[in-house]
């Protein structure tokens, strides 16, 4: 559900295993010769097993994602607002939903949340003692730039996230970095003409996104934009976690952001269609799927 970049990738990988999953369809609000109306997603219920959510985070999510389970549709989701995970509000809007219809929904099931999530639950069971810290960039966030997107006056966005060498030199050394001085949020946009206060305003006080942060916000034209921003997808995530004894540093780069995330998603849709198959029915978060549902039995057992 959702033809934007994030829908388009998700579109590539399924056809790129075409003997794992098949293309029912792509739902969206605007009708194309390629999608079919959202509101018509419920005549294909039968033949569905997993709908894909590929909308925004802050807006479009808390509201579809629980509709979609509602009419009898599990799910998986790149939901990008940890906060809101974290606190168990974007949780308890979809388990609603999902102990009326029995439908499995697994949620953000990304790079991060999702992949990274897991690497630091494990992290942190066999260091318990040790210093946890995530660090993002430099590249494109899809959840920041689409929070901006949402904001009225604004036309076209890109946010760049970059690391701060600060954060980078003390979480490599074992100290713990607030949050909201871990990064640099870089945000590029093209906006209706007078209405740039107003956005930067709502920018500086959007929370979990960019509030207290340290937050650039540029203002350009349409011909900069596109010079600079056509194509940019790429991205990096680096979970770091020190004590006395080990230092773990997982650093993961990647060309495209949508292309990565999506394959994040359809090798969670796998897990989901495994855990309805054993009646797991519910809400999970990406690090509370067991990872032998993630691949095939056979590939697991050979690489042991």
């Amino acid at each position: 559900m959702g033809y934007g970049n994030l829908g388009k990738a998700c579109k590539k990988q399924i056809e790129k295993r075409p003997d794992e999953f098949i293309l029912v369809g792509i739902f969206s609000r605007r009708q194309s010769k390629e999608t079919i109306l959202l509101d018509d997603i419920a005549k294909y219920k039968d033949d569905i097993d997993i709908a894909l959510f590929c909308g925004s985070s802050s807006d479009d999510a808390p509201i579809m994602v629980p509709h979609l389970n509602q009419i009898g549709l599990s799910t998986v989701d790149s939901y990008d607002n940890h906060g809101e995970i974290a606190n168990g509000n974007y949780l308890n809007l979809i388990q609603a939903a999902t102990d009326k219809s029995g439908t499995t929904a697994i949620v953000g099931a990304g790079w991060d949340p999702g992949y990274l999530s897991v690497q630091r639950v494990i992290n942190k069971a066999i260091m318990p003692y040790a210093v946890h810290n995530t660090l993002y960039g430099p590249g494109l966030s899809m959840g920041h730039t689409n929070a901006i997107k949402s904001i009225r006056g604004v036309r076209y966005a890109h946010q760049i996230t970059v690391p701060r060498p600060d954060a980078q030199i003390a979480a490599a050394n074992g100290v713990t970095v607030n949050k909201n001085d871990r990064h640099i949020r870089q945000c590029f946009i093209v906006a209706e003409r007078g209405g740039e206060i107003a956005i930067t305003q709502k920018i500086l006080g959007m929370e979990e996104y960019f509030k207290n942060q340290q937050v650039e916000v540029n203002f350009i034209g349409i011909k900069e934009f596109n010079e600079k921003f056509t194509n940019q997808f790429a991205h990096a995530g680096q979970v770091i976690s020190v004590d006395d004894n080990a230092k773990i540093n997982l650093r993961l780069e990647m060309k495209n952001n949508p292309m990565l995330t999506a394959s994040c998603m359809i090798a969670f849709a796998k897990a989901n269609f495994k855990m309805q198959q054993n009646n797991k029915k519910g809400v999970f978060t990406a690090d509370e799927v067991p990872p032998a549902l993630l691949i095939d039995d056979y590939i697991r057992i050979n690489e042991i």
